[in-house]
Order: C-alpha cells, then structure tokens, then sequence
C-alpha cells in the first residue's frame, strides 16, 4: 500500500511541475552563445591552409603531356591490380604501382579528380589510356 501512495504522490508532483513548465509566464527565449561558441567564425574559409591556396588548386591548371602519360600508364596498372585483387586490394601497393609510373600520389589524385569534374580532359585521358594499352 505504501508503493502505491508513493507512486500517486510521484505521479501528482510530476503533473504539477509540468503544468508550471507549460505554463510559466516568462517567454522562451534563445540562449546567449557561450563565449566557447563565439570563437567559431563562419564567415571564415574553411579550408585548411588558405583562399589563395585553394584558388591554386581549383583554378583550371594545365598538366603537361609526359605527366598525362604517365598518369595513363599508371591508371591502366591499378585498374588491372584492383581487379586482379578485388576486395584485397591495398593503398599501398596502389601507391607503388603510381610511383613505379613516375608520379606523386598528390598527381595522381589532383589528374583523376580533374577527369572527374571535366568531360573533355576524361576523354583526352581516356583516349591517353587506350593507347597506353
């Protein structure tokens, strides 16, 4: 009998503070960022180095030939090693294989997320690539 008034007496406090909730006369209103909050600036670029720097990488540069060759030559040897390998294939012998080609990682990466954004630049890559074959 004691658990069942204890529960009741529960269940009318929690009534109670919930209507105070529901209806306090204060307005809700937003709170004031914290001064941890404030340091983070979204007018700010949120790439790592600087806008100068990125507009370097993103602006249209022009690869030149031996590098799209290379480039050609490698594309083909990690396609056939990640499909030899399947599933068990790793980034480190896929860096191997572009190093043998003559080419950075970074090159490797910055030429195929060109071909990626550009459909003209894939085709003459992809053309590159054939005849690599």
């Amino acid at each position: 009998m004691k658990t069942y008034i204890l529960i009741l007496f529960i269940l009318f406090v929690s009534i109670i503070v919930t209507l105070k909730l529901i209806t306090s006369p204060d307005p809700v209103t937003v709170p004031e960022l914290s001064l941890d909050m404030k340091k983070y600036d979204t007018e700010k670029s949120a790439y790592q180095y600087n806008d100068e720097a990125y507009y370097k990488q993103s602006k249209n540069e022009e690869i030149d030939n031996p590098k799209l060759k290379a480039f050609a030559r490698a594309f083909a040897d990690v396609q056939s090693y990640m499909h030899k390998a399947g599933n068990r294939a790793h980034y480190n012998e896929t860096s191997r294989i572009v190093q043998k080609h003559g080419l950075s990682v970074a090159d490797y990466t910055k030429i195929a997320s060109r071909m990626n954004k550009n459909s003209d630049f894939q085709n003459k890559v992809y053309k590159m690539v054939n005849e690599a074959n």
